[in-house]
């Protein structure tokens, strides 16, 4: 894949709980990285470190020890400040639960990215575009004015996605969104992750416990206490 820049970059990263008299070690000197146009999954088991390697990606949680890297910038001793400016600037998350808000139509819950990031007036008013495009691109065209509650589990997910590349990130980070979707569904969703992945560039680091839907994947990393190891991997032959 050609002009492929690193994204994200772990470099010895370390993160532990305390623990009693003791501590918990839930990432143990991880080394990886993401490029752009690259889409990752990490599997392992229940408490194996992926929902901690996930947080600490997304500077909800800062490493014990070691670097992250976004884009280049420092992520890991950023003040919580400059940690929420590279999230809404540089980061999408597509969270497990769709969250969200029921009081806003399926257009709004776009655009409230933007209003979070500080767009107000005619800058904002622009952006609906940008956000019937993206409703569009994730198979909801013509759906901006529907209630949350009129989509179906599997448009949700679509919603949370397309709201989560709003702000045109180079990192979507992924927690299991396929968990409560049936067989079908999970496909649909992951082949739209793979979809935007290719078109938009973006490196996407999916967690999963489907292992079934890994074809999809350039790259299969998995933790097991706390260290992460090349499951498998697919060319880049895109």
């Amino acid at each position: 894949m050609p002009n492929m820049t690193t994204v994200l970059e772990l470099t010895n990263t370390q993160l532990i709980y305390p623990d009693g008299d003791g501590h918990v070690t839930a990432l143990d000197h991880v080394n990886m990285k993401a490029e752009s146009g690259q889409m990752i999954a990490v599997v392992g088991e229940s408490g194996s470190g992926k929902s901690s390697l996930l947080s600490v990606a997304a500077g909800l949680l800062s490493p014990t020890s070691g670097s992250v890297r976004i884009a280049g910038m420092a992520f890991h001793d950023a003040t919580e400040a400059q940690r929420c400016r590279i999230r809404r600037e540089r980061i999408g998350i597509v969270f497990q639960q769709a969250n969200l808000l029921g009081s806003l139509k399926v257009r709004d819950q776009l655009l409230i990215t933007d209003h979070l990031r500080g767009l107000r007036g005619k800058a904002l008013r622009q952006r609906h575009t940008h956000a019937e495009e993206l409703l569009e691109r994730v198979g909801l065209a013509g759906l901006g004015e529907r209630k949350i509650n009129q989509l179906s589990g599997g448009q949700r997910q679509r919603v949370n996605i397309a709201r989560a590349l709003m702000g045109e990130p180079v990192l979507v980070l992924a927690d299991e969104p396929t968990a409560s979707l049936d067989r079908q569904l999970s496909c649909e969703i992951v082949d739209l992750l793979r979809e935007l992945t290719d078109d938009t560039g973006v490196a996407t680091v999916m967690v999963t416990h489907d292992r079934s839907l890994l074809d999809a994947f350039d790259s299969v990393l998995e933790v097991r206490d706390g260290r992460v190891s090349v499951g498998s991997s697919r060319p880049l032959s895109r």
